[in-house]
């Protein structure tokens, strides 16, 4: 059975990079991209999520937000938060949520 990814991000062009990247892996994946944090909850309950890669900024919840709530839902999600943020709480307070 293939791994199952979640992309979620705003932005059409970035979701496709990631997409792209993630294809060049020699792994059996299945790879979906979401826009929206409320999309990716309803995904999580379900189906399998294997990995969650997702921006920090979405419209509608926080990137954070969405790890926690997919978790409740697959805790054995591993999770990647990405951003173009430099400011540097931004960064703290993304690498101390808890991903992975």
């Amino acid at each position: 059975m293939p791994e199952r990814i979640l992309i979620v991000e705003d932005q059409r062009e970035v979701s496709r990079l990631l997409r792209t990247a993630l294809e060049t892996l020699e792994h059996e994946l299945e790879v979906v991209e979401l826009v929206s944090g409320e999309e990716a909850v309803l995904d999580a309950s379900r189906k399998q999520v294997d990995l969650l890669l997702a921006d920090y900024r979405l419209p509608g919840m926080s990137g954070i937000e969405l790890m926690h709530t997919v978790r409740d839902h697959r805790p054995q999600a591993r999770v990647i938060l990405i951003t173009g943020q430099t400011d540097p709480k931004i960064r703290k307070e993304v690498s101390e949520a808890g991903a992975d």
